[in-house]
């Protein structure tokens, strides 16, 4: 597929658009990572300690709540965020995924999945750090990598 820009004036003026033959899904994907400008780069204002830090969601290996504080990994560093789960989740693009009722992980910095005894999986990451998902959530994890229910 081509790919042309054309620059415009002002902002108001910014469109795309898509000139297909037949419609399918990867076009309606994209046409919904467009529309919602889901491509822009996630910035998370986090702190640690009384220090302040801008964390790009690229960087996240996954964020979990203990005793009701967020705490966002990063695979260097962990720290502190002042949202709850749920209003991350809203933000969050969507290869970030719940693995649990106090934690998100990022898929796109899985290394690979281990099934354990209990049940439960083992995500490791691409820096060998490594978290549980609960049975609860493995449905949704394997609709979102695409494996099987």
């Amino acid at each position: 597929m081509k790919v042309k820009i054309q620059y415009v004036n002002s902002p108001e003026e910014e469109c795309a658009v898509l000139r297909i033959y037949k419609g399918h899904p990867e076009i309606i994907k994209l046409q919904e990572i467009i529309e919602n400008e889901t491509y822009k780069s996630i910035i998370l204002p986090c702190f640690l300690g009384e220090e302040k830090y801008s964390i790009s969601c690229e960087h996240i290996l996954f964020i979990e709540t203990i005793q009701e504080k967020s705490f966002v990994h990063t695979g260097k560093k962990i720290y502190d965020v002042k949202k709850r789960l749920y209003e991350l989740e809203e933000i969050l693009p969507e290869e970030f995924v719940r693995i649990s009722k106090s934690a998100i992980m990022n898929l796109k910095q899985v290394e690979h999945y281990s099934p354990l005894a209990n049940g439960l999986m083992k995500a490791v990451f691409y820096n060998g750090e490594e978290t549980y998902i609960s049975r609860k959530y493995l449905r949704l994890l394997r609709a979102k990598i695409g494996g099987k229910n």
